[in-house]
């Protein structure tokens, strides 16, 4: 019996016998394509992933049977590679995927999927130039800021034109970096913040942007600097996140959303197009901050290839970089497997989410409470100068979102990987006495690290023996004085806390009477019904207004109760008892 191998042979025929130029309804080929079928079809093939191969093969394992789906797969990973409607038809017809019966009698049959791509695609192969035809390769670029251009040739005319060398000499004294929020997030670059499944990022980033498009001046601590934000959201839809920053906004003690706050959704939408309104978006409004969240969706492509993350940096962040627009992207990093330490990981994917944010922030969750999370947050990166840090975050869940300030204590701060093994050993010491594998314990140091720590240590006499040794070696050692000069960091029960800092009644009182504030709506709500979770809300208002860390609402809290419970006080037809 002779089998038939038609198909089998047609795509032989394809791979390997020398082709003219393709033509088309027997006309010759004029599209945009530089690149003949065989090139294309040899790079797509040879992603690491190997999912284009699959497909090719005519699988459709990655598509759980579904035929149709995986021809528009087919056509949604071979747009990266060329934008040639017809070169796409003609690459597909030689594939595993073709069916006579189908596509190769529905001449319109893959026509939606050429559609949707061009919408869906937001990275592309840059072949290159040196060997592009006619001297020029015309792949459609994901670049979409410069003056207006969507192609390769015209982004880098546009950039050439302006390229020159310059002398330092020549360029005056720089400018100061300025951040929007200090030491975090630097103006015009990028920052990437991430961290596991169920770590709030976006709580927080929401936060963040109330805090930066409001008039709160500070933001866990931090000085921030205001204005307008946009929230480009690729993971949720409007109703959730509108009833998150609502929630927040109460929380902050805040009466509506900031005026300079705004959202933009890119549920049902391509990637490359919510990126392209962003953008525009931001020159209409004077946003400065824009909030990613998140990079997996709003990327497409293969987070673990650096060609890919370096592409979508310089084509689809850089515009926003040159708009003067700061970019907060919320991430994610890889599940913990046993054995690894939370904060050794980084985000998901390719080094060069790192290498090119100029911010990099690890979140991580330390207590679940019943309604709250406490977390720490660990700068990893400061391109513009030393790292932060750490610093933890509370954020108290009910119908307002409460997100403040949470001290780390010297147990903390000892384990923490940012800070160098000299401090970390210092702060293990500042519990007491220790011999060296204690304090590797409690530092998660080497022992041998400890040991050189302790050598430094006691020759700059910070450090001494008290005299006890362990069987076998090993010598005891404490810090010369009762606490470390070097430990100033603040923590819950700090002896720091003193009442008199306190803000004055008087002081409070003139923001609870500001017609239409925050603290006076906060005031109404609280004498409604005078709880102890309305009386933080309150206090946090007040703390706002001033432009106040709110995480220090405790220390307030007495003065401000005093406050709220004099008529004097009250806001006009106030029905408490006292007024009436």
């Amino acid at each position: 019996m002779i089998h038939d191998r038609q198909e089998e042979l047609r795509r032989l025929h394809f791979e390997h016998a020398p082709r003219e130029e393709p033509s088309s309804n027997g006309h010759k080929h004029t599209g945009p394509s530089s690149r003949t079928d065989e090139e294309v079809v040899e790079k797509a093939r040879s992603e690491r992933s190997g999912k284009f191969e699959r497909l090719w093969s005519g699988g459709l394992s990655d598509y759980d049977g579904d035929h149709s789906a995986a021809d528009d797969g087919f056509v949604h990973k071979l747009w990266s590679y060329t934008q040639d409607p017809e070169q796409v038809k003609r690459i597909h017809a030689a594939s595993g995927l073709h069916r006579p019966g189908k596509s190769g009698r529905r001449l319109d049959y893959l026509e939606r999927s050429i559609k949707r791509a061009p919408k869906n695609v937001t990275w592309f192969y840059e072949w290159p130039r040196e060997h592009a035809r006619n001297g020029h390769n015309k792949s459609s670029s994901s670049s979409f800021a410069h003056k207006g251009s969507d192609s390769d040739d015209d982004y880098a005319t546009a950039s050439n034109e302006l390229l020159r060398a310059v002398p330092f000499r020549e360029m005056g004294e720089p400018k100061e970096q300025r951040y929007i929020v200090d030491g975090i997030v630097a103006e015009n670059y990028a920052t990437t913040i991430f961290g596991d499944g169920g770590s709030a990022k976006s709580m927080l980033a929401l936060s963040l942007g109330v805090a930066v498009s409001g008039e709160a001046r500070t933001w866990l601590g931090r000085r921030v600097s205001t204005a307008p934000v946009l929230y480009a959201d690729f993971e949720l839809d409007a109703d959730e996140q509108n009833r998150r920053v609502r929630r927040i906004v109460k929380g902050a003690g805040l009466a509506e959303p900031p005026e300079g706050l705004f959202y933009l959704s890119a549920l049902g939408h391509g990637p490359l197009e919510a990126l392209r309104v962003a953008y525009e978006e931001c020159g209409k409004r004077g946003v400065k901050l824009m909030i990613l969240d998140s990079f997996g969706p709003a990327f497409g492509g293969d987070s673990e290839t650096a060609k890919d993350i370096i592409g979508f940096f310089s084509r689809v962040m850089e515009p926003f970089r040159a708009a003067g627009v700061a970019v907060v992207v919320i991430d994610h990093q890889a599940r913990t497997q046993a054995g690894e330490r939370y904060q050794n990981k980084s985000a998901f994917g390719s080094v060069y989410k790192t290498n090119l944010a100029r911010s990099v922030v690890q979140v991580e969750a330390t207590e679940r409470g019943e309604d709250s999370l406490t977390l720490r947050l660990r700068q990893k990166k400061h391109t513009f100068g030393a790292v932060a840090d750490p610093f933890g975050a509370k954020i108290t869940f009910g119908d307002s979102v409460i997100v403040e300030t949470e001290g780390l204590d010297d147990a903390d701060l000892a384990e923490e990987g940012t800070l160098n093994a000299t401090d970390r050993v210092k702060l293990a010491l500042n519990d007491g006495p220790a011999f060296a594998d204690e304090i590797a314990e409690r530092t998660a140091l080497a022992v041998g690290t400890v040991k050189n720590a302790l050598t430094k240590l006691r020759r700059s006499g910070e450090v001494e023996a008290t005299g006890e040794r362990k069987p076998g070696g090993g010598e005891q050692v404490t810090l010369a004085v009762a606490k470390s000069s070097s430990s100033s960091y603040p923590y819950k029960g700090s002896d720091d806390d003193d009442d008199s800092s306190a803000l004055s009644e008087d002081v409070i009182a003139a923001e609870m009477g500001r017609s239409n504030s925050g603290p006076e709506k906060a005031l109404a709500t609280y004498l409604e019904t005078p709880t102890d979770e309305r009386l933080k809300w309150l206090t946090c208002a007040v703390l706002t207004a001033r432009g106040m860390d709110t995480g220090q609402w405790k220390l307030h809290a007495g003065a401000v109760e005093k406050a709220a419970a004099d008529p004097a006080n009250h806001p006009p037809g106030c029905g408490c008892g006292g007024c009436l």
